[in-house]
Protein backbone atom coordinates (compact mmCIF):
# COMPACT_ATOMS: atom_id res chain seq x y z
CA UNK A 1 0.00 0.00 0.00
CA UNK A 2 1.44 3.62 -1.26
CA UNK A 3 2.47 5.62 1.86
CA UNK A 4 1.27 8.80 0.16
CA UNK A 5 -1.00 10.16 -2.45
CA UNK A 6 -1.11 10.12 -5.89
CA UNK A 7 -0.08 13.54 -7.69
CA UNK A 8 -3.82 15.54 -7.11
CA UNK A 9 -5.07 19.16 -7.85
CA UNK A 10 -8.09 21.05 -6.42
CA UNK A 11 -10.51 21.22 -8.87
CA UNK A 12 -13.43 22.70 -6.54
CA UNK A 13 -13.83 24.64 -3.78
CA UNK A 14 -17.22 24.89 -2.28
CA UNK A 15 -18.70 26.90 0.52
CA UNK A 16 -22.19 26.78 1.51
CA UNK A 17 -24.07 28.39 4.15
CA UNK A 18 -26.87 27.95 6.54
CA UNK A 19 -30.09 30.05 5.45
CA UNK A 20 -30.30 30.91 9.54
CA UNK A 21 -28.31 31.55 12.48
CA UNK A 22 -29.14 28.70 15.48
CA UNK A 23 -28.82 29.38 19.22
CA UNK A 24 -26.06 27.99 21.65
CA UNK A 25 -25.71 28.05 25.42
CA UNK A 26 -23.59 30.96 24.45
CA UNK A 27 -24.51 33.03 21.00
CA UNK A 28 -26.00 32.38 17.77
CA UNK A 29 -23.77 31.14 15.28
CA UNK A 30 -24.73 30.17 11.22
CA UNK A 31 -22.90 26.64 10.09
CA UNK A 32 -20.88 26.69 7.15
CA UNK A 33 -19.91 23.45 5.31
CA UNK A 34 -16.49 23.65 2.62
CA UNK A 35 -16.28 20.74 0.40
CA UNK A 36 -12.95 20.69 -1.42
CA UNK A 37 -12.78 18.83 -4.56
CA UNK A 38 -9.85 16.81 -5.77
CA UNK A 39 -8.74 15.19 -9.10
CA UNK A 40 -6.37 12.29 -9.08
CA UNK A 41 -5.08 9.90 -11.81
CA UNK A 42 -7.32 6.66 -10.03
CA UNK A 43 -9.65 8.70 -8.48
CA UNK A 44 -11.07 11.63 -7.10
CA UNK A 45 -10.93 12.37 -3.09
CA UNK A 46 -12.80 15.42 -1.47
CA UNK A 47 -12.93 16.63 2.06
CA UNK A 48 -16.64 18.08 3.62
CA UNK A 49 -16.27 19.66 7.07
CA UNK A 50 -18.78 21.95 8.69
CA UNK A 51 -17.77 24.87 10.96
CA UNK A 52 -19.92 26.83 13.19
CA UNK A 53 -19.55 30.81 12.31
CA UNK A 54 -19.94 33.31 14.98
CA UNK A 55 -22.85 35.01 13.54
CA UNK A 56 -23.34 38.87 12.98
CA UNK A 57 -25.75 40.51 10.59
CA UNK A 58 -22.58 42.81 9.51
CA UNK A 59 -20.72 40.30 7.79
CA UNK A 60 -21.09 39.94 4.23
CA UNK A 61 -21.26 36.37 2.34
CA UNK A 62 -17.42 36.74 1.17
CA UNK A 63 -16.27 37.41 5.24
CA UNK A 64 -18.52 34.42 6.02
CA UNK A 65 -17.27 32.07 3.24
CA UNK A 66 -13.54 32.96 4.79
CA UNK A 67 -14.60 32.80 7.78
CA UNK A 68 -15.57 29.73 7.15
CA UNK A 69 -12.17 28.41 5.10
CA UNK A 70 -10.09 29.33 7.96
CA UNK A 71 -12.28 27.42 10.36
CA UNK A 72 -12.26 24.38 8.44
CA UNK A 73 -8.10 24.54 7.74
CA UNK A 74 -7.98 25.05 11.77
CA UNK A 75 -10.00 21.93 12.44
CA UNK A 76 -8.12 19.96 10.07
CA UNK A 77 -5.12 21.19 11.55
CA UNK A 78 -6.35 20.34 14.91
CA UNK A 79 -6.86 16.83 13.77
CA UNK A 80 -3.47 16.33 12.12
CA UNK A 81 -1.98 17.83 15.05
CA UNK A 82 -3.00 14.83 17.18
CA UNK A 83 -2.09 11.59 15.23
CA UNK A 84 0.34 10.14 17.34
CA UNK A 85 2.63 7.77 14.76
CA UNK A 86 1.19 6.39 11.59
CA UNK A 87 -2.59 5.29 12.84
CA UNK A 88 -2.38 5.87 15.88
CA UNK A 89 -5.18 8.99 16.97
CA UNK A 90 -5.90 9.50 20.86
CA UNK A 91 -8.54 12.16 21.79
CA UNK A 92 -10.30 12.77 25.69
CA UNK A 93 -13.08 15.46 26.16
CA UNK A 94 -10.07 17.66 26.97
CA UNK A 95 -8.39 17.91 23.09
CA UNK A 96 -11.80 19.93 21.85
CA UNK A 97 -12.03 22.04 24.96
CA UNK A 98 -10.33 24.76 22.96
CA UNK A 99 -11.44 24.46 19.68
CA UNK A 100 -14.97 24.85 20.88
CA UNK A 101 -13.90 27.94 22.97
CA UNK A 102 -12.02 29.36 19.97
CA UNK A 103 -14.99 28.89 17.96
CA UNK A 104 -17.08 30.45 20.92
CA UNK A 105 -19.28 27.56 21.70
CA UNK A 106 -18.63 26.82 25.01
CA UNK A 107 -16.76 29.41 28.24
CA UNK A 108 -13.36 29.74 28.77
CA UNK A 109 -11.88 27.43 31.58
CA UNK A 110 -8.98 27.53 33.34
CA UNK A 111 -8.40 24.19 33.07
CA UNK A 112 -5.10 23.04 32.66
CA UNK A 113 -4.32 21.69 29.46
CA UNK A 114 -4.22 17.51 28.82
CA UNK A 115 -1.07 15.59 30.00
CA UNK A 116 -0.08 14.44 25.83
CA UNK A 117 -0.32 18.25 25.31
CA UNK A 118 2.64 19.17 27.20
Amino acid sequence: MASTLPPTKIVELRTSLDAEPVITPDEKVLWATVEIVYASANSNPSVLIQVPLPWSESDTHSERRSMALRFARQLIDHACAIVLGDEQFTTSSTDFEGLTQEHRLSAPTTNPPPAHAK
